[in-house]
């Protein structure tokens, strides 16, 4: 069942330490709120402020009750001082009662400050509750709307209309899906494309039992749906569903504060007997085969051992001047998945060059350089466990180059020689390896500390070009 509660406020408030204007102040709001199974209990808080020394905090919570009644608590609180941050606690007042389906209540307190002075607040809350049959699923849609307000939904761009499973209304900026036993919910932005694009009602997510909801790290964004899945959003992946067996051990390991991070592509159905699924994650693969997880077969290099590969290429480049002196070569950098609507990309790696460039005379230091060099791996096409796979590294943005003490002859064309020799490298993106279809090669991935894995199906072939793989890597020439 859901109740809609619409409900207003006005505070009345006296500094009796002030005088003039500011002695005085009211405050008034209002709005919609929409109670069901989800969310059968929610507070709202208004603050008002008065003079230099006065602010009042009420917050109001409504519970269902039975027979589709509200319980209706509030309290408020005066304070000595106008900032949110006191804690000087002068005065408080509390109410409560029930408001009937279909019925209006009003409720009325004085919080006085009992500390000192004559400073008060009188507050009034006027509370209208309608009851809505959960069978009627245009009133409540419309309940969740006037909820969610007209600045967030935009216009109705359809009626209300049914689907499988239950109705939906369209609008502008959202969607809003009901039936009796998910509730109200709305869809919007990405996610809502995401979930379009998959069918949305029809498709295998079925219909939302929550709202667009902010993940606990704080970033990320996510719907849960009846159909055993959900869709996740980050601002670095994209929006990308999970399902099934595969979505509760992602759960069983945080979430997308776990091991695996966010998901970076949606559920992949290799489509062999027996059925095999897999999901891509910031820092892993979790596969489903059958009825349980399976771990993957894997080959991989550690960030030093790639960090010793780039450095190899880059002396190797400039061997042949003997002007410049390569002292080391560093990461500095390794991003965050790179966005995309239906297979996010990997990090990309930012490595740095740093040394010297003679200055040809003993009386002129030489000068340092440092060179940055952001580098993306890529494997194209994006892995599926089907196809053949070409994996590169290729240049990912600007080269920069810095030199310090710039002084001497010649020491500029150096510089833009040296510049040239190491971009070289990326004139076409750098073959790493191809890896044959039968492999089935699920993921190519970029580690958060730079080093690379390559992710095959747990069967003989992935296990054996695992291995492959493997020897293929430690051999790795830049």
């Amino acid at each position: 069942m859901q109740n809609r509660i619409t409900h207003s406020v006005r505070m009345d408030i006296t500094d009796d330490e002030t005088f003039g204007s500011d002695e005085h102040a009211h405050v008034t709001r209002g709005g919609t709120l929409v109670l069901d199974t989800a969310r059968p209990k929610l507070t709202d808080l208004t603050i008002g402020k008065c003079g230099g020394e006065v602010r009042v905090e009420l917050s109001v919570t409504y519970r269902q009750a039975a027979g589709g009644a509200v319980s209706v608590s509030g309290r408020a609180l005066l304070y000595e001082g106008t900032s949110e941050n006191t804690t000087d606690l002068d005065g408080r007042a509390s109410f409560d009662g029930t408001v009937a389906s279909g019925a209006s209540r009003g409720f009325n307190v004085r919080v006085r400050n009992t500390d000192e002075g004559g400073d008060f607040a009188d507050i009034r809350v006027d509370v209208n509750n309608l009851a809505l049959n959960e069978n009627d699923p245009c009133p409540n849609i419309d309940a969740k709307a006037a909820a969610l307000g007209a600045g967030f939904t935009g216009n109705a761009v359809s009626g209300c209309e049914a689907v499988r499973g239950g109705h939906r209304k369209r609008f502008q900026n959202a969607d809003i899906y009901y039936s009796p036993s998910s509730g109200a919910h709305e869809l919007h932005g990405e996610i809502r494309r995401k979930y379009d694009s998959r069918g949305g009602p029809d498709s295998d997510l079925a219909l939302p039992v929550t709202d667009e909801t902010g993940t606990p790290d704080g970033v990320g964004r996510y719907n849960h749906c009846s159909g055993n899945g959900s869709i996740y959003w980050h601002p670095r992946t994209g929006p990308m569903t999970v399902r099934g067996g595969i979505r509760a051990r992602w759960a069983q390991t945080g979430w997308e504060r776990g091991a695996y991070g966010y998901p970076t592509s949606d559920e992949l159905n290799i489509g062999q007997n027996p059925w095999q699924w897999y999901s891509d994650f910031q820092n892993g693969v979790i596969f489903f085969e059958g009825s349980g997880v399976v771990e993957p077969a894997t080959a991989s290099l550690s960030g030093a051992q790639v960090l010793a590969a780039f450095a190899a290429a880059f002396r190797r480049r400039t061997a042949d001047d003997p002007r410049v002196n390569i002292d080391s070569v560093v990461v500095i950098g390794v991003s965050d998945s790179a966005y995309d609507f239906t297979r996010s990309g990997n990090r990309v790696v930012t490595y740095r060059v740093s040394g010297e460039i003679s200055s040809g005379h003993w009386y002129i230091p030489d000068p340092n350089f440092e060179v940055t060099i952001p580098v993306q791996f890529a494997a194209s096409p994006p892995p599926d466990a089907r196809r053949e796979v070409a994996l590169s590294a290729r240049q990912a943005g600007v080269i920069g180059i810095h030199v310090d003490n710039f002084a001497g002859l010649g020491i500029h064309d150096v510089a833009n020689a040296l510049h040239d020799k190491l971009a070289a490298i990326f004139n076409r993106p750098i073959a790493l390896g191809s890896v044959p279809a039968i492999a089935g090669l699920l993921s190519f991935k970029v580690m958060k500390d730079s080093g690379l894995t390559l992710y095959f199906r747990p069967d003989v072939a992935g296990r054996f070009a695992a291995g492959a793989a493997q020897t293929m890597l430690n051999d790795i020439r830049i």
